[in-house]
């Protein structure tokens, strides 16, 4: 079934759990969302799709109580509500896991202790809870929900998918009346991402409405009853199971078009090379050649030590042994800052936490890190930044009011093509980029991928991705790690994602290859 924008609003005295009745929202002259109604029924989980900045993330943020809708009502159980906070929301039975990792988790504190935010936050005698007190309670979280988390470790000593663990836990751990979950599994390993929809599942039986936000189309396919899409502030379409995927690609896109299939270029000369890296002190050596006019596609499962193996290449740590060079001399980067200045840069994996600064404006964030391009003795020429910051946004499609507007106004995706396009005006030693497409939507991946592939026939490229299908999309050529060492090697024409997935699930046992004739 397939309906329009214009969907007759829900009657308060419907059936629905919830029901939007022409919700809009702007921010100053930005309508975010178009008078958006639709019903989510007891007990169904619904799929909310849509391409980065389409209006997703705001929608429900009104559910929620982070933004007042500017116009429009929600009803919930039949009564109108009015939700000025989160907490008016969480009263309700709303559980909200947000798409933004950090928002989720208090750093300075414990793992316990996050995984009991809102019992210490809301507890009068919160002061006298002894941490043996707090640890207690979070190990029966942890048993109930099958967690292998280190409960007195600090929160920010985990990685981002232990973080978004712990968030989603504590969420579901409150029995909510209704869990929205947006992008989920986005920093999830197959593993952990399985235990969740497990745990989804579960919560399905015992007859728990569930929102659920994803660009995947196949958690989507497992997981929901019916999906709704919203294109640029607007429902424009609706789909009963059978889910079809084709349907709901056309009109989450609209006119946007996929990158096609791509040819597997050789590698010319070798740009940098690595010898006897290891990414961790105890795991195997590792040797790579990076080579100019290919993308190098690196992939592997979360934990392999993939983002370990870069950081030390471009100077976010030290090398742990082995040597660097860059056209055969010696290259061992001091920090990012050394490494930025041999031309070697990196767009890193969690943007919100290494990538973006508060409150700060979209051209701070494209220039950063180029500031001899947009100086002249010693003072910025800010005219030339916003002007570049504009060329950016023209370039890559960025969904944006302006230069001038803050980081956080953007979507997840459109922050990430922001960064990546201000790598891409000038030419590198080497470009890594770690988890690019994590949380866009299929059109910014496409986007990103072509532009990818485009400067790659000067300058050499590292896609690292633990998606398989993320790497055979763009890479030319495809190293899997495996516990921390590189078990295989192909060009990509010679791989498919299936074969990369089962050689990834399999231990360093596996028999090492190496085909890139």
């Amino acid at each position: 079934m397939t309906v329009g924008a214009n969907t007759a609003p829900a009657s308060p005295a419907s059936s629905a759990f919830v029901a939007f009745e022409e919700i809009t929202k702007t921010f100053g002259a930005t309508r975010a969302l178009r008078g958006v109604s639709f019903e989510i029924r007891p007990g169904e989980t619904v799929g909310l799709l849509g391409a980065n900045g389409a209006g997703k993330s705001t929608l429900i943020k009104t559910l929620s109580g982070i933004h007042p809708p500017t116009s429009g009502r929600i009803i919930i159980e039949g009564e109108e509500k009015d939700f000025r906070f989160p907490v008016d929301a969480r009263n309700a039975g709303i559980a909200t896991v947000h798409q933004n990792i950090d928002d989720g988790v208090v750093f300075g504190m414990t793992v316990a202790e996050n995984l009991l935010l809102d019992e210490i936050a809301t507890s009068q005698s919160s002061f006298f809870i002894r941490n043996r007190t707090i640890v207690e309670r979070a190990r029966e979280v942890q048993e109930k929900l099958d967690l292998d988390l280190p409960l007195n470790s600090l929160i920010q000593d985990l990685p981002a998918s232990g973080r978004q663990e712990v968030a989603i836990a504590r969420e579901i751990s409150k029995n909510p009346k209704l869990l929205i979950l947006d992008e989920p599994t986005s920093t999830l390993s197959k593993r952990e991402a399985e235990k969740l929809f497990l745990a989804v599942e579960e919560f399905q039986r015992r007859g728990i409405t569930i929102l659920f936000i994803s660009h995947s189309m196949s958690e989507v396919e497992r997981l929901c009853d019916r999906a709704v899409v919203l294109r640029d502030g607007m429902i424009v379409s609706e789909h009963e199971k059978p889910l079809d995927s084709t349907a709901i690609a056309g009109s989450i896109l609209g006119e946007l078009v996929l990158a096609s299939k791509h040819e597997a270029r050789p590698g010319k000369e070798v740009v940098i090379e690595a010898k006897g890296l290891r990414a961790f002190p105890e795991s195997p050596p590792v040797s790579v050649e990076i080579r100019r006019g290919e993308i190098l596609g690196l992939t592997g499962l979360i934990g392999a030590g993939k983002t370990e193996l870069l950081e030390q290449i471009c100077g976010h740590r030290p090398l742990l042994s082995g040597t660097l060079s860059i056209e055969g001399e010696e290259y061992n980067p001091k920090d990012v800052s050394d490494a930025m200045k041999k031309g070697v840069v990196m767009v890193p994996e969690q943007r919100a936490l290494q990538s973006m600064f508060p409150n700060e404006p979209l051209w701070k964030h494209s220039t950063i890190g180029l500031a001899e391009d947009f100086s002249r003795s010693g003072f910025m020429l800010r005219r030339r930044e916003i002007a570049f910051t504009e060329d950016v946004i023209r370039d890559f499609q960025v969904k944006a009011p302006g230069p001038l507007a803050e980081i956080e106004e953007l979507s997840g995706g459109n922050q990430q093509k922001l960064l990546v396009g201000r790598w891409l005006s000038r030419g590198w030693k080497l470009l890594v980029l770690d988890e690019p497409f994590r949380g866009i939507d299929i059109g910014a991946r496409g986007l990103i991928s072509s532009a990818l592939r485009q400067y790659s026939e000067k300058y050499p490229v590292i896609v690292c991705s633990s998606d398989p299908e993320e790497v055979i999309e763009v890479a030319d050529r495809a190293l899997i790690m495996v516990e921390a060492d590189i078990v295989h090697e192909d060009n990509s024409a010679n791989l498919t994602a299936e074969t990369l997935a089962q050689i990834m699930g399999q231990g360093r046992e596996a028999q090492t290859t190496r085909n890139v004739a």
